[in-house]
């Protein structure tokens, strides 16, 4: 019997033809979006035109199994030609690989000797190797409001997307979010500003009615989540992620409980005895969340566990926990005498940590998880109330005053740069290219930003040039990039990029001198920035800042 199994060169038309296939659908999406009716996309007085030209890739550019390459790019000649010295933007598409053959069949058994022989079975067909597929759309698509969208898998029965380009013909969308408290109200408060963003949802609190709700933002669109009460989300315990919702304290006429969201819904997720207050935590570790309460601790996994008792200051470093006890420090379980004071850092084998353990008050302690070992003596005051305790560069910086750092391999302690003050008093601290960053006070030039490598530390920028100061706020990562929040003397609050040599203005929400940042924090979600600021017309409301061009993510032709 033949062989079902296509030929080497039937299986060689077979690709030429879904090669065939996907250019079409290709120059397909590409006519349909030429012939639509989007408006002159010349740009500037001199009338230039943005063109685009594809090309196939054959086993180079990363694509072993060939793909295409999207230019596009100015007509500065003005001759209808992509020239290659006119292309600004390449974008390389990579086909997926080939399936491959399916088994070979089973043998069919041999007849029996003196009669016929039974015929054996046919073997099993191989399995059919997934296709390339491709899928485009075009108008509005998420933060771009006249878009090409080319998406790119291997698998045409499941959809799943390996890549995409992404080739917005506007400025990406952004401005002001809310309206909650209308026209001049303001919809922010001290009490009611927490949030947290996650993917292409926001869930925030904020005011409406004089009451504090829950509200999410998606698409553009703000909904209320909470129930017609001052449900007051997030005022003592924040907001956290975990098992795909997100949590927070909220009350009712129950009380103060835990409660979490899909963004849709929301439940309540404790019954406790006595209402959270601020003096509770909600940690988490691991695949777990940990709420310590003036009872004892709910560790919420696969199952509820509760550990009675009076614990206080719950951290975790190296997925365990860390906690005070009446009879002291808890590391993993094994209890020291003394009282943790700060959260820990895991480095080189050792939980470190500000905690008091005999005469002389707070100092940086260590532990390896059995023995509890001070290691500084001389810190004053409560350290590392604003920079936790920080691995960078072999040391160990926190801030006290200013910014201290104890090298770990010669045990010493030392200020990498003694004329920095109020360190990381707005900002705290984040690590970005293994350096931290924080705001600073520095004599002569004002409150500006701040690094340190872990031996020395120096002002990133006189922004404000003399004594002015740009107060940064707030400081948060976008992909490859550092962006923060800052105060023009002049032109109040605005969002600036953290460049090599300075700060570079990204967006300035409105052109009066009006605050941004002083309520909320900074929160990065999947298409935008987000954060509280003022409005001479509408008070202090939620802002966006589409970062896709920043993040690589969208092609921009403006």
């Amino acid at each position: 019997m033949k062989d079902k199994h296509p030929s080497k060169k039937k299986r060689f038309v077979k690709i030429i033809g879904i090669l065939s296939i996907i250019s079409t659908l290709i120059m397909s999406s590409l006519a349909l979006y030429n012939t639509m009716d989007i408006g002159d996309l010349s740009s500037g007085e001199n009338g230039d035109s943005s063109l685009s030209r594809i090309g196939p890739l054959y086993g180079t550019n990363g694509c072993e199994e060939g793909g295409f390459s999207i230019q596009i790019g100015t007509d500065e000649n003005r001759d209808n030609i992509l020239d290659d010295n006119e292309v600004s933007e390449i974008r390389n598409l990579c086909h997926g690989t080939q399936g491959g053959s399916g088994p070979m069949g089973n043998r069919g058994y041999q007849g029996y000797n003196g009669t016929d022989g039974v015929n054996g079975s046919n073997g099993l067909d191989g399995i059919v190797g997934k296709s390339a597929f491709i899928e485009s759309y075009t108008g509005s698509y998420g933060s771009c409001p006249d878009a090409i969208i080319i998406e790119m898998g291997n698998n045409s029965t499941s959809k799943t997307v390996d890549s995409s380009v992404k080739i917005c013909f506007q400025n990406l969308t952004s401005g002001r979010l809310t309206d909650i408290q209308p026209n001049s109200g303001d919809s922010f408060s001290t009490p009611c500003q927490g949030g947290l963003a996650s993917g292409e949802m926001f869930v925030f609190a904020a005011v409406q009615s004089d009451k504090c709700h829950l509200f999410t933002i998606r698409d553009g669109q703000v909904s209320l989540l909470s129930p017609n009460v001052n449900f007051s989300p997030g005022e003592n315990l924040g907001f956290i992620e975990h098992d795909g919702r997100i949590w927070f304290d909220a009350k009712d006429a129950s009380g103060v409980e835990l409660w979490s969201t899909d963004g849709v819904s929301t439940w309540q997720e404790t019954n406790m005895s006595s209402d959270i207050s601020g003096t509770d935590s909600l940690v988490k570790v691991g695949d777990e969340l940990v709420l310590t309460h003036a009872n004892g601790i709910l560790i919420l996994g696969e199952s509820e566990i509760i550990l009675g008792g009076d614990f206080t200051n719950t951290t975790t470093a190296n997925g365990i926990l860390l906690y005070n006890t009446p009879s002291g420090i808890s590391i993993g379980g094994t209890i020291m005498a003394g009282e943790i004071q700060s959260s820990a850092v895991f480095y080189e084998g050792y939980y470190w940590f500000i905690a008091t353990s005999d005469t002389y008050g707070a100092q940086l302690h260590r532990s390896d998880g059995l023995i509890l070992e001070r290691v500084t003596s001389t810190l004053q005051g409560l350290p590392a109330q604003s920079i936790s305790p920080t691995a960078i560069g072999g040391n160990i910086l926190f801030d006290s005053g200013g910014l201290f750092a104890f090298n770990t391999t010669s045990s010493t302690l030392v200020q990498p740069n003694s004329t920095l003050q109020e360190v990381g008093a707005s900002t705290g601290a984040i690590v970005f290219e293994g350096k931290l960053w924080f705001d600073c006070g520095v004599p002569s030039i004002g409150y500006e930003l701040c690094l340190s490598d872990g031996e020395s530390a120096w002002l990133h920028s006189d922004h404000i040039s003399g004594m002015g100061s740009a107060s940064p706020s707030h400081l948060a990562i976008i992909g490859d990039n550092l962006v923060t929040l800052i105060t023009d003397p002049n032109d109040g609050g605005q969002l600036h990029l953290v460049g090599d040599e300075g700060l570079i203005l990204l967006w300035d929400h409105d052109d009066g001198n009006l605050a941004a940042g002083v309520h909320g924090d900074l929160w990065i979600g999947e298409e935008m920035v987000y954060y509280i600021a003022d409005s001479a017309t509408y008070g202090l409301e939620l802002h966006g800042w589409a970062h896709g061009e920043l993040s690589d993510e969208w092609i921009v032709i403006h």
